[in-house]
């Protein structure tokens, strides 16, 4: 659904034709490239070894950007988890599924993915294949499409869905908005089927609701199974396909209704309209497929999306007078090679060859301590061998890292299991992935040395080693960076995430507890308590979106602002804090349209740095202003596509 634009002379939504009675003239709309949401410190950001460069679409769980290599210029998508997302470990692990669920099934017509990672402590990614075409929805929004082309899409779906059902996924929301249509083997409707964000894997539960008790799926095309608390399997797919498939050659879904109720209530009860009835022209036996697709009861359908397949390539070859064959490319083919894997990290990698250096560590997690064999570390976390039970998911867990003569001792948490039957698919050691957390620089230090040590490397070069400020003066260090801020205090950037001032803050208060014994008895009371809580305070406010946008907007920080705007603060509490704060301080108002004012003249005379720089002072007087933010993204992608490559 595309959004009314608000007008940009006075912020409101016209009517089509209507006068704006700031300008006088013709109501319109802004500009359809500029950007409803507010500035996003992703835009530029280096992420593994793509820069960001624009936001591609935002989803339930995460958002989709476009991101390039600054030197070999080849072009992938990012799909990050929301931020306020992230805490949920049920919702982690579905992201995390998403990619494993891809990764298993290895078939030409599912988007590719290429790497699966975590920037510390908690932004979650995944690195796809970047898909330029478009969408089968728009196709259908063009009205009933050619029987010929339709069977086409339809026959590259069943191949897809067949590979993927054979390794135990199911896609669970199946629809139009998820199937993309690209270029490639002289055709212009090669399928890449996308998002697998709430497929069912083998070895998860067979519910068709959360944990919460929620739906998922998108209720027009979920089988009646999906609509109450039976279990799924493949053959809930089968009927999501037939829905589309009756979408696709008559152009109307075969149950609407004005709410959700009503759709799910059709779904269970009642029986759709005949196709041909809309569609006079529609071949009697592609009909019947469609129809066989849809029945209520599972057993009643095609027996596997294989028999569905089977029953559109009939139809087709008799459309095309010839006999029914799968000599198509993809079609046939069930399980192919596997993407190339991605580098080591912090999730799963394959098991390491029999020529590498072995370390063991040991491992404390709920009160027990066992030595694991690692098999894999990087800067960012490491993966260790176990069989039996594994350390609960998104558990705190602390690894004993060698430093020279010492053991120190590195807080992480886990963030993968691999169970055997899992590992024997994927070729890898069965084991769970351990992210660490923020590090001091000796712990930092000792984990790539064990990277190192593992990948047959050369020890890092001696550190620089941080000392002679005694404990009192690291107190009274702290002290004064409380003094000055939170984010003086936590030592962090202005428009850091919200899990990295959590983490921070949690890093920090250690430091401080770890130091108390070496204080002075008269500090180590009074003193320390009121730097833990003010360290407290600190992750409370700049790890909480809603907590964060009134201290970020009341100092001016509207790139913190931007970062509180696209984790999820609704739009109605910023506009309310909003007029709060410029009914506090009615200068504000006037500061920002004056610098506003300056910077669209910078911008008709061409100075895109003077324009940006002016409209920045005006976002630190108006940090909540929503225009401000949108000429703000605006001016800022600008200028990073104007600048020179791999700056």
């Amino acid at each position: 659904m595309v959004e009314a634009q608000a007008c940009p002379a006075c912020g409101t939504v016209h009517e089509q034709g209507a006068t704006c009675p700031a300008t006088g003239g013709p109501a319109r709309a802004a500009p359809p490239h500029v950007s409803p949401v507010p500035s996003d410190p992703l835009i530029g950001a280096m992420v593994g070894s793509f820069r960001v460069q624009r936001l591609l679409g935002r989803g339930g769980m995460g958002a989709v950007y476009l991101a390039e290599h600054p030197v070999i210029g080849s072009r992938v998508a990012i799909k990050f988890l929301h931020e306020s997302l992230a805490q949920n470990p049920e919702l982690v692990g579905r992201f995390y599924d998403e990619a494993r669920a891809v990764n298993l099934i290895g078939h030409e017509n599912i988007v590719a993915v290429y790497d699966l990672a975590l920037l510390p402590p908690g932004r979650y990614y995944i690195v796809m294949e970047h898909l330029e075409g478009r969408t089968l929805a728009s196709l259908v929004r063009a009205g009933p499409v050619a029987q010929e082309l339709a069977l086409d899409v339809l026959v590259q779906l069943t191949g897809a869905l067949h590979a993927a059902h054979q390794r135990g996924v199911i896609h669970r929301d199946l629809k139009p908005e998820n199937v993309f249509l690209v270029r490639r083997r002289d055709t212009d409707h090669f399928v890449k089927l996308v998002d697998f964000g709430i497929a069912k894997l083998g070895d998860r539960s067979h519910a068709s609701h959360t944990a919460a008790g929620m739906i998922v799926g998108t209720p027009e095309y979920m089988a009646p199974e999906q609509c109450d608390t039976r279990d799924v399997d493949a053959r809930a797919d089968v009927y999501a396909l037939g829905v589309m498939a009756y979408e696709v050659v008559t152009g109307r879904l075969p149950f609407t209704a004005p709410g959700i109720a009503q759709v799910l209530l059709a779904q269970l009860k009642q029986a759709p309209r005949p196709p041909h009835e809309l569609r006079a022209d529609l071949d009697p036996a592609f009909e019947q497929a469609i129809l066989k697709a849809l029945a209520k009861a599972p057993a009643d359908r095609h027996a596997d999306m294989d028999a569905f397949g089977d029953a559109l390539r009939a139809v087709r070859a008799r459309l095309a007078g010839r006999p029914a064959a799968r000599e198509a490319a993809g079609e046939a083919a069930t399980v192919v090679a596997p993407p190339p894997r991605s580098p080591p990290g912090p999730a799963p990698a394959p098991a390491p060859a029999a020529a590498r250096a072995e370390v063991e560590l040991e491992v404390r997690s709920g009160g027990v301590a066992r030595r694991l064999r690692v098999a894999e570390a990087s800067r960012g976390g490491l993966f260790f061998r176990a069989d039996g039970e594994l350390p609960a998911l998104f558990s705190r867990v602390v690894v004993l890292l060698p430093d020279g003569s010492r053991t120190l001792a590195a807080p992480g948490e886990v963030v993968r299991h691999v169970s055997a039957a899992q590992a024997a698919s994927w070729n890898m050691a069965p084991g769970f992935a351990v992210q660490l957390g923020t590090l001091s620089g000796d712990e930092r230090a000792a984990a790539d040395a064990l990277a190192a040590r593992l990948d047959g490397r050369a020890p890092p070069a001696d550190r620089e080693t941080v000392g002679g400020t005694g404990a009192l003066r690291l107190l009274e260090s702290l002290e004064r960076r409380a003094r000055a801020g939170h984010y003086e205090l936590l030592d962090l950037p202005h428009d850091t995430g919200f899990p990295e001032a959590r983490e921070r803050a949690r890093g920090l208060k250690r430091q401080v507890e770890d130091m108390r014994v070496r204080l002075p008895p008269e500090a180590q009371v009074a003193r320390t308590e009121a730097l833990l809580e003010r360290i407290e305070q600190a992750g409370l406010v700049l790890g909480t979106p809603a907590e964060r946008l009134v201290h970020d907007a009341r100092h001016g920080n509207f790139r913190g602002v931007a970062r509180c705007l696209t984790a999820g603060v609704p739009a109605a509490l910023r506009e309310s804090r909003r007029q709060a704060l410029l009914a506090e301080q009615p200068e504000r108002r006037a500061e920002a349209e004056r610098r506003l004012a300056r910077s669209n003249v910078a911008a008709k005379m061409g100075n895109a740095a003077a324009a940006l720089a002016e409209l920045e002072a005006a976002l630190r007087a108006d940090p909540l202003g929503e225009e401000l933010h949108r000429r703000h993204a605006e001016l800022a992608e600008q200028a990073l596509r104007a600048a020179p490559a791999g700056k």
